[in-house]
């Protein structure tokens, strides 16, 4: 069976989309495939702190009716697909001394959203967009955008699925009370494949035109975010 999606629902898949993931925005030193396999386990990002200027950029989650600083301007293209652009101007990172001492090129731009896998839900709950969890052994927070339940329910305590969360701040440890108010609600799923903590979960990866080695402080990378959504 074949759907067919009218232009005006693929901008209400694409508003609906950006209310529960936060984009976290970077550059990538790796050359990489563009295939369906990569993960964020493949992208290698340029490193931060210690002097470095480098550091994420986490986009708002805000709507404007037109192009404006810091939002989320959502329009139809000449083509009637939707497109999502984001700021009124180019994205920037101005690199320093420290940067340079690296050595690094600079292949592309990716962005993420961070997810934490949970199970054993409690009754306490549901979790809602909006709560803060904190992790009870790591002390680490995250503020909820959206909640994706995939089995149990809340009311039988055995709720799983996913948590998508901004604000990140800390490690979260793998099975480790997950608190709202200071009450257990549910338990970290988060496994092994981030050493415990949040997910990572690639959005997308972009390659520059012409990779850029970092070799000048005060050198300047530039990105315009637009994408577009295209079911048919």
């Amino acid at each position: 069976m074949s759907i067919y999606l009218p232009n005006e629902s693929e901008l209400d898949m694409m508003r609906a989309i950006l209310l529960v993931e936060q984009w976290n925005l970077g550059l990538y030193k790796n050359a990489l495939s563009m295939d369906g396999s990569l993960s964020m386990l493949l992208v290698q990002e340029m490193p931060s702190g210690a002097g470095r200027t480098y550091a994420q950029k986490a986009l708002t989650m805000d709507f404007a009716a037109a192009l404006a600083a810091n939002k989320w301007y959502l329009s139809l293209n000449s083509s009637g697909k939707a497109e999502g652009a984001y700021h009124n101007s180019y994205l920037e990172w101005d690199f320093a001394a420290a940067d340079v001492a690296d050595i690094n090129t600079v292949q592309g731009v990716f962005a993420f959203i961070w997810v934490v896998p949970f199970d054993a839900g409690q009754s306490e709950g549901p979790i809602k967009v909006g709560d803060t969890i904190t992790g009870f052994t790591s002390a680490a927070t995250g503020v909820v955008t959206g909640v994706l339940v995939s089995s149990g329910s809340w009311a039988g305590d055995d709720a799983a699925g996913l948590l998508f969360i901004k604000a990140k701040t800390g490690t979260f440890q793998n099975n480790e009370e997950l608190r709202v108010g200071g009450v257990k609600w549910a338990t970290s799923d988060t496994g092994t494949i981030f050493a415990g903590d949040a997910h990572k979960k690639l959005v997308f990866l972009e390659e520059l035109p012409d990779p850029k080695l970092i070799d000048t402080a005060g050198q300047k990378i530039r990105v315009t975010l637009k994408w577009t959504l295209s079911t048919a």
